[in-house]
């Protein structure tokens, strides 16, 4: 067996990936009939595609729309008649991603979806954080320049609300959170935690680009939640929600 392959035993043949596949081995092949001229693959997304090319993940074949991880040992990927597709969640990504980079970054390469998810309520509460803090600066116009940060403050609380809310009920859904009382409260202050460089980039630009620039005040608020969002989503993903999934 080569330094560079993992080999199990099925049904009297040896199969074998290379060590990226090894978890993937072990776990997925137990229900397949295997025959010396078998191989075993998966379907491979476009997205999922470019990020074994990209982490340089081996595989026996790997071309868009399929990648082939197993096969009888000693046999050639032109040998196989017969290719088995077999499905990978995303834990199992997350095994395969972690041989190359970090399981933190991993995670959330492995789950582009919930990403995806957590950029759009990202989004959603940046329209929330304007409305906010729009209708406090109004409320609030005849005070001067307190006016900027205490706007902007509560915009910025309003969406961490929000966004926290929506994280929990949508976007962590089944990752194995702790749902009682007190780990939702911890997970509300890191999160809260999480977003103070956030929140000091969107104050600071909120109250400065106005009375150095003349910045209108809603594209100043604009600009610190752009400028303080890959920060937060960091920490956030991570730090908040994610810590129990990547130790």
């Amino acid at each position: 067996m080569s330094s560079s392959e993992f080999c199990i035993e099925s049904e009297g043949i040896e199969l074998c990936s290379p060590l990226d596949w090894r978890e993937v081995l072990l776990s997925k092949t137990s229900g397949i009939r295997v025959h010396s001229d078998l191989c075993i693959g998966t379907k491979l997304s476009l997205y999922r595609f470019l990020v074994l090319k990209l982490l340089r993940i081996k595989a026996l074949r790997s071309q868009r729309g399929l990648v082939v991880w197993g096969i009888p040992r000693g046999k050639d990927v032109s040998e196989c008649s017969d290719v088995v597709l077999v499905d990978l969640n995303e834990a199992d990504w997350l095994k395969i991603y972690s041989k190359r980079i970090p399981k933190l970054i991993a995670l959330p390469l492995s789950e582009p979806l919930r990403v995806l998810v957590f950029i759009a309520v990202g989004v959603s509460g940046i329209l929330i954080n304007l409305a906010c803090a729009h209708i406090v600066h109004g409320l609030l116009s005849g005070y001067g320049l307190i006016s900027y940060p205490v706007a902007s403050t509560s915009g910025f609380e309003s969406s961490v609300l929000w966004n926290f809310t929506l994280h929990e009920k949508v976007t962590f859904r089944g990752t194995g959170l702790d749902r009682r009382v007190r780990s939702v409260f911890v997970r509300l202050v890191k999160y809260h935690i999480a977003s103070i460089g956030s929140w000091i980039t969107q104050v600071s630009m909120a109250t400065t680009l106005p009375l150095l620039l003349r910045t209108p005040f809603l594209l100043a608020q604009f600009v610190g939640i752009v400028l303080g969002f890959a920060v937060n989503f960091i920490l956030g993903y991570i730090y908040t929600w994610s810590m129990h999934r990547v130790k």
